[in-house]
């Protein structure tokens, strides 16, 4: 087994066959295959320190061993995952946009979108807020999806979130109250210095609501006063499909929360426009 390090991306990946395709700069093509005991002889041989699942667009160090038929090419082992290019790029551009398009894409049995500007793989976070995920996705295999991702630390923890999906019945009907003004009902099943978490039944969702809503002495005794097993009503703010959590606020809607999120920064962006002079 050569033991020298090579470079290349993995150009393709069968996770329900386990195997895939590394290209090098040199364009040369090597075949790898990810399976329990190609983890477990790689781990014995010292070649990796943890478990990698490869992905499409990976920048990946290898080894290569010799094919068991002596006419055919070496096999890539021993694979390392250094970083994904595509990703960083996709990342940057989800932060200046509202949302993302791509190609909804299926390996094995798992869901990824193509991103369609950058080429960029990122596989579809499923949560029960969806109705029949499944079903409505594979209809829509090769179909251009909307969606947006999670904004984690490493790129390599990056997922998706469909927006064309439709919602179930009773998370639409939270959307509307969202936007209604209407406030929800929900039992208090934890709390902490940072706030209140509440289990809405209605719904099957959790919400929560932060001590950071309560902004006046009176409004913070309120918050104060809730103890655990209370009911209590709040007015739903937004929905956090990463964490199928919805926030609360006491005291405030959307509506007013975003109107006094512009004047603070009309503010700011006047004191920029005149800043104070001093003689």
């Amino acid at each position: 087994m050569q033991t020298d390090r090579l470079i290349g991306v993995v150009v393709s990946f069968y996770p329900d066959k386990n195997y895939g395709f590394i290209q090098t700069q040199t364009e040369d093509t090597y075949f790898f295959y990810q399976s329990e005991l190609n983890y477990q002889a790689d781990f014995a041989e010292g070649l990796i320190l943890k478990r990698y699942e490869a992905l499409i667009g990976d920048l990946v160090s290898f080894v290569l061993r010799p094919n068991f038929r002596a006419d055919d090419p070496p096999i890539a082992t021993g694979l390392v995952r250094m970083i994904n290019f595509d990703r960083l790029k996709m990342i940057e551009m989800a932060m200046k946009k509202e949302y993302l398009v791509g190609t909804l894409k299926k390996l094995g049995d798992e869901f990824f979108v193509k991103h369609r500007e950058t080429g960029a793989w990122v596989k579809v976070m499923e949560n029960s807020l969806y109705k029949d995920p499944k079903c409505w996705m594979e209809e829509r295999i090769q179909y251009w999806v909307k969606f947006k991702i999670n904004l984690p630390k490493g790129e390599e923890k990056v997922v998706a979130y469909l927006l064309d999906i439709p919602f179930r019945g009773k998370v639409k009907d939270l959307i509307l109250r969202i936007e209604n003004a209407q406030k929800i009902e929900g039992k208090v099943v934890h709390r902490s210095n940072a706030g209140i978490t509440v289990v809405i039944k209605d719904y099957y969702i959790n919400g929560n609501l932060s001590i950071k809503s309560a902004r006046t002495e009176e409004e913070k005794e309120y918050f104060n006063q809730v103890k655990l097993g209370d009911f209590i009503s709040a007015y739903p703010i937004d929905i956090d499909l990463e964490k199928e959590l919805i926030t609360l606020d006491f005291f405030r809607t959307k509506a007013e929360l975003e109107m006094q999120k512009d004047e603070k920064s009309k503010m700011v962006l006047e004191l920029h426009e005149y800043p104070l002079s001093y003689q």
